[in-house]
C-alpha cells in the first residue's frame, strides 16, 4: 500500500518505511502534520526504520522543524535523511545533534548508503 498526498508519497518495502518528498514543496506546520499521520496510518503501530528523502524539498518552516523533532517523531527506529543540498545537509546534520531524540540517524546523498545504514535496524 502506498499513501500519498500533496507533499509526499509513503509506502513500506522490505522492513524500512520511505517517504518521498515531492519536488518543490514547501513543508509547514500542517503538511509535517499530514506526512506523519500517513506514516503512521502504514505503521498500525509498530516502529520501523524510516527512509526519508527530502531532496524535493524548497523549505521545511520552523514549526514544521519542531514537530518532526518531537510528535513527529514517534515509532521510528532510525532515520536515514537523503539530500543532494549541500547547503541543506549542512543545516539537516546541525538540527539532527541538537533537536532529535536518540535514534540512530544519518544523512545521505543516496538510496544506496542510507538503506546499507537502515538494514540493520530492519526486523528479520
Amino acid at each position: 500500500m502506498q499513501l500519498e498526498n500533496d507533499f509526499a508519497s509513503t509506502w513500506l518495502k522490505d522492513g524500512v518505511l520511505y517517504s518521498v518528498y515531492k519536488n518543490g514543496v514547501e513543508i509547514q506546520l500542517e503538511a509535517a502534520k499530514l506526512v506523519r499521520d500517513d506514516r503512521l496510518k502504514l505503521q498500525q503501530g509498530k516502529a520501523f526504520p524510516i527512509l526519508c528523502d527530502i531532496r524535493g524539498v524548497k523549505h521545511f518552516d520552523m514549526l514544521a522543524k519542531r514537530y518532526f523533532s518531537t510528535d513527529g517523531f514517534v515509532l521510528i527506529k532510525a532515520l536515514a535523511l537523503i539530500s543532494n543540498n549541500p547547503i541543506s545537509e549542512v543545516y539537516s546534520k546541525i538540527y539532527i545533534k541538537g533537536s532529535l531524540p536518540s535514534v540512530p540517524i544519518n544523512v545521505f546523498k543516496d538510496e544506496t548508503n542510507a538503506l546499507r545504514f537502515l538494514n540493520e535496524y530492519v526486523d528479520s
